[in-house]
């Protein structure tokens, strides 16, 4: 009994410290994404000029703050939805979801990114619904990210492909790319929150290493998996596989 009663306590102390450390990082990101939007705000003035008409050469480093600025809020976002994943408190609206009717929105948040880049992208839907039970604003995240990460990764003159299809009882939403891939030996800890692989670090690309791990949260929310499938220098598929909702 003893041993049991060790158990039960150390088992306790560990929810609260779990629960601590949601709260902790909850509470953080919330009082620095604040002034952080405000900074970005009025950066956003004096480069259009609404306040003073800047002079050219403060144009690159007004860039710079407001650019380093939307990298803070997204990484505040990012540990905020991390945080309300763990705790459960992610605010889930559950129904019937058309994969889809996600796509638009994707799209449009990762328009600004991909209208900086020499990319194509192509998506391919079946001609009926593909109804999975689920968060569509959640469902839409995930994809968001596997677009914004295939953006990131691929080379100016390559491609990106979405694709809806459904089979074996499954629904299957697919990211592909023509871009650097992932090295096969580091494919099994892609999922790790801040692991970025050796290739962007190589290539200094940005990020924070929390969007795959985002993916994979929702997605397991959901009852689903994701796959990866790529290596190094030869592109990279993301598929995310969902129970198809009943009837």
């Amino acid at each position: 009994m003893a041993a049991l009663e060790k158990e039960r306590l150390a088992v306790q102390r560990m929810r609260a410290l779990d629960a601590a450390k949601n709260e902790f990082v909850s509470t953080v990101s919330h009082e620095l994404r604040t002034p952080v939007t405000s900074i970005v705000g009025y950066t956003e003035f004096l480069q259009d000029g609404t306040l003073v008409e800047p002079a050219e050469e403060q144009r690159p480093m007004l860039e710079s703050i407001a650019r380093n600025g939307q990298r803070l809020i997204a990484l505040c976002d990012d540990l905020l939805t991390l945080s309300g994943l763990d705790s459960g408190a992610a605010g889930w609206d559950r129904g019937t979801v058309d994969l889809v009717s996600i796509l638009p929105g994707a799209e449009d948040a990762v328009r600004a990114q991909l209208g900086r880049r020499h990319l194509t992208l192509d998506v391919v839907v079946p001609p009926d619904p593909v109804r999975v039970a689920g968060d569509a604003q959640q469902l839409e995240r995930a994809l968001t990210n596997l677009l914004s990460n295939a953006i990131k990764f691929t080379d100016d003159g390559g491609g990106i492909t979405v694709t809806v299809a459904s089979g074996g009882g499954e629904a299957c939403l697919s990211v592909s790319d023509t871009g650097i891939g992932i090295p096969v030996e580091e494919q099994d800890r892609l999922f790790q929150r801040f692991f970025r692989s050796s290739t962007a670090q190589q290539r200094a690309i940005q990020g924070t290493g929390l969007g795959l791990s985002i993916v994979d949260a929702i997605v397991s929310a959901h009852g689903g998996r994701i796959d990866v499938r790529s290596a190094h220098l030869a592109g990279t598929t993301f598929t995310i596989r969902l129970p198809l909702a009943p009837g």
